[in-house]
C-alpha cells in the first residue's frame, strides 16, 4: 500500500504541476498568436476586449456602407455628366432652330433631334447601381420617370418618393448623399408649379416650339435652357461634395480601424520575443527542479513512492 509523501514532496509534485501547466499555457499562446482566446485567460481584459471588437465592428460597418454608397455616388455623378453634355447639344439645337433663316422642315426635324436627347434624358433618370435606381430616393426599386410627350414636360412622373437617406461616418456625423429625379430633371416650386430651371420643361417646351415652328418659342425655350443648365451644375456640384465627404469619411473610418485594431492586438495577441524568452525559462526551471529532486537520496525517493521503508 502507498503511503501518504511528505510534506515536502506534496509541495515538489504541486509546483511541478504549476510549473506545467504555465509551460502549456506559454506554448499555447505561442502556437496559436493569441493570449486570450476565452474570458478566463484574463479576466481583467475582458471589458476592453468586448469594447474594441464592438468598435471595430461598427467602424467596418461603417466603412461597407461608405464603399457601397460611394458606388452610387460615383454612378450618379457620371450620369449627370452626361446629361450636362445633351443639355449643351439641346442648347446648340436651339441655337441653330432659332436662326430666322431656318424653314419649317428643318426645325421639324431639328424637333425630332430634340426629343431623342429628351429620351435620353428620362434615361438618366433611371440611372440604375447594382439594382438600385440612383435617382429614385427612397422607392429605390423603381423608375421615377417615363416619356410622355402628352404632358406639359414631357414626362410622367411615376413615383414621388423623397431621397431622405443619411449616412454616418466613423465619428457619428451623417450627411445627405443623393437626390431624386424629381430635385434635379423636375424641379417644382413650392407650390408645385413648374420651376423656370426644370430641365424636362426647357427641353420639351424647345420641341414644341420646333414642332411648330414658333421662333418666339424657340427664343422662349432658350431662356429656359439657360436656366435649366445653371441648375444642372449644381446638382452635379452637390455629387462632387458628397464624393469629397465619403473619401474623407472613410479616410476616418480607417484610421479608426487601425487604431482599435492594433489596440485588440495589444491585448489579445503573443508578444512572441517574450512568450519565447518566459517559455525558456520554465523549461529551465522544470529541467533544474527534475534534476535536484533525482539528487536526493535514493532511499527517499522510493519511501515517497512506494512507501516501503529505508
Amino acid at each position: 500500500m502507498i503511503q501518504n509523501l511528505s510534506a515536502a514532496s506534496q509541495e515538489f509534485l504541486s509546483n511541478l504541476q504549476l510549473l506545467s501547466q504555465r509551460m502549456n499555457t506559454t506554448e499555447a499562446q505561442v502556437s496559436s498568436g493569441v493570449t486570450i482566446s476565452k474570458p478566463s485567460d484574463n479576466p481583467g481584459a475582458l471589458g476592453d476586449v468586448l469594447q474594441l471588437e464592438a468598435d471595430l465592428g461598427r467602424v467596418n460597418q461603417v466603412s461597407t456602407n461608405l464603399s457601397q454608397v460611394s458606388g452610387e455616388v460615383n454612378t450618379a455623378e457620371g450620369a449627370l455628366e452626361t446629361a450636362t453634355q445633351m443639355l449643351d447639344q439641346v442648347q446648340s439645337l436651339a441655337a441653330q432652330g432659332a436662326s430666322s433663316t431656318e424653314s419649317a422642315s428643318t426645325r421639324s426635324g431639328l424637333a425630332q433631334q430634340v426629343q431623342n436627347l429628351l429620351s435620353q434624358l428620362v434615361g438618366i433618370s433611371q440611372t440604375q447601381y447594382n439594382g438600385i435606381y440612383v435617382f429614385s430616393g427612397d422607392q429605390a426599386t423603381q423608375a421615377s420617370y417615363q416619356l410622355d410627350l402628352t404632358q406639359p414636360n414631357g414626362v410622367d412622373q411615376l413615383i414621388t418618393a423623397p431621397a431622405t437617406r443619411q449616412i454616418q461616418d466613423a465619428t457619428g456625423i451623417t450627411f445627405a448623399d443623393s437626390l431624386t429625379a424629381t430635385d434635379i430633371f423636375d424641379h417644382q416650386n413650392p407650390p408645385g408649379t413648374t420651376a423656370p430651371d426644370n430641365i424636362f420643361a426647357a427641353v420639351n417646351s424647345l420641341r414644341v416650339a420646333l414642332t411648330n415652328n414658333d421662333q418666339t418659342g424657340i427664343n422662349n425655350a432658350i431662356t429656359s435652357l439657360q436656366s435649366a443648365s445653371g441648375y444642372l451644375q449644381q446638382q452635379l456640384a452637390f455629387y462632387g461634395s458628397v464624393q469629397s465627404q465619403i473619401t474623407n469619411a472613410t479616410d476616418v473610418a480607417q484610421k479608426f480601424q487601425l487604431q482599435y485594431q492594433t489596440s485588440l492586438d495589444n491585448i489579445k495577441n503573443t508578444d512572441m520575443a517574450s512568450a519565447a524568452v518566459e517559455l525558456t525559462q520554465e523549461q529551465t526551471s522544470m529541467q533544474a527542479a527534475l534534476q535536484a529532486q533525482a539528487s536526493m537520496p535514493r532511499t527517499s525517493l522510493f519511501s515517497f513512492i512506494s512507501g516501503s521503508t529505508a
